[in-house]
């Protein structure tokens, strides 16, 4: 019998998501349930508040039952947390992206924070009143964002030039930008009709560059 030159062996059989438990399809269905429970959380969190909201009243929003709430998160406080520190990681890779460039100019990196801030808290104003605003109910979650963006800062005033030049600590004032950030922030998006947003993005960045150089420019 003639040896076949196909050396590769017979060849398995196709499978698809479906044939396979926790195959693709599977994986899609979880994250596709994973993504209404954020969404129908964000939404009821940012109506009703931290405290005002239920897991329940989050699957019920979402079109899924109770206890698929817990195969995804273990409370809404969790579920909370995800909504925060991701929105963080997308500021901190605008940051990135607009400041990096800046490095030796630090009036520019000032007026570039400040102007990728205002239109973070524009695009995310309910969790951002959420997690900073007056009497918020995610203390924790809140002030765990707030240290990554501090520590984030931190490290750009110490490459920045002349980021020490008024003999400032920069975690110091890393942490005092840091906090008129929240509260500016997060007052503007309770109300933008407060003030203009060009006087809004303008005073960010005097009082920015006040902290950075000592009130010179």
């Amino acid at each position: 019998m003639p040896v076949s030159s196909d050396r590769r062996g017979p060849r398995a059989p196709k499978r698809t998501g479906r044939e396979v438990p926790g195959g693709r399809a599977a994986e899609r269905a979880r994250s596709a349930t994973r993504a209404r429970l954020r969404a129908s959380g964000q939404k009821l969190l940012a109506e009703r508040g931290l405290h005002a909201v239920t897991s329940h009243d989050i699957a019920s929003a979402a079109g899924v039952a109770a206890g698929t709430f817990y195969l995804h998160f273990k409370d809404k406080e969790e579920l909370f947390r995800e909504l925060v520190f991701d929105a963080v990681g997308e500021l901190l890779r605008r940051f990135e992206t607009a400041v990096r460039p800046l490095r030796e100019r630090p009036e520019a990196a000032a007026r570039a924070r400040a102007e990728v801030l205002l239109s973070f808290g524009e695009e995310h104003s309910e969790l951002v009143r959420l997690a900073f605003g007056r009497g918020s109910e995610a203390a924790s979650a809140g002030a765990d964002a707030l240290d990554q963006l501090a520590s984030k800062l931190e490290r750009d005033l110490r490459e920045q030039a002349g980021a020490g030049a008024a003999g400032l600590h920069p975690s110091v004032t890393a942490q005092a930008i840091v906090g008129m950030w929240a509260r500016v922030v997060s007052w503007w998006a309770e109300s933008p009709g407060r003030a203009p947003r060009s006087a809004v993005l303008q005073t960010m960045v005097d009082l920015q560059l006040s902290g950075i150089r000592g009130g010179t420019r």
